[in-house]
This record gives structure tokens, C-alpha cells and sequence, in this order.
């Protein structure tokens, strides 16, 4: 025998909705708050320390390249 779901009226839907819509803005404006934080900064020569959402500059993305270089990996080193 399976379980049937719960049925319930539209008031009890809605008020349940609603209650839930309360609670994802609260957690959506708190991630927003982590994120626009100055806990990681950075240091610059001309900008002193920016947090990490100013180190954007307003830009929607960041590319960032690691380089190695090694000795003697070419005949010319």
C-alpha cells in the first residue's frame, strides 16, 4: 500500500508559501551580505585594502592564471 500526500486546502497552501517566501529572502539577503562583506581583502599600492566584491571593479567575472616557470626545461636555459 503506498502513502497518499497530504491534501489541503488553498488558504493552508498559500499560508505555507508564504511563510517559506519569508524565509528565502531572509536567506538570500543574508548570502548577500557574506558576499559583499570586506572579510577578504587585498592590498594594492594605489587602492590600499579593497574588500573582495570591489576587487571586480563592477565586472560580472574574474580570470585569474597561475604560471610556473621552471629552470632548465628549455635547451636555451
Amino acid at each position: 500500500m503506498t502513502a497518499t500526500p497530504l491534501t489541503v486546502g488553498r488558504e493552508t497552501y498559500q499560508k505555507q508559501v508564504d511563510q517559506l517566501r519569508v524565509r528565502e529572502k531572509a536567506h538570500t539577503r543574508e548570502g548577500d551580505a557574506i558576499a559583499a562583506a570586506p572579510a577578504h581583502g587585498r592590498g594594492g599600492p594605489h587602492h590600499g585594502t579593497v574588500s573582495l566584491l570591489d576587487t571586480f571593479e563592477g565586472r560580472t567575472q574574474l580570470f585569474a592564471a597561475y604560471h610556473m616557470w621552471h629552470t632548465g626545461l628549455f635547451a636555451a636555459d
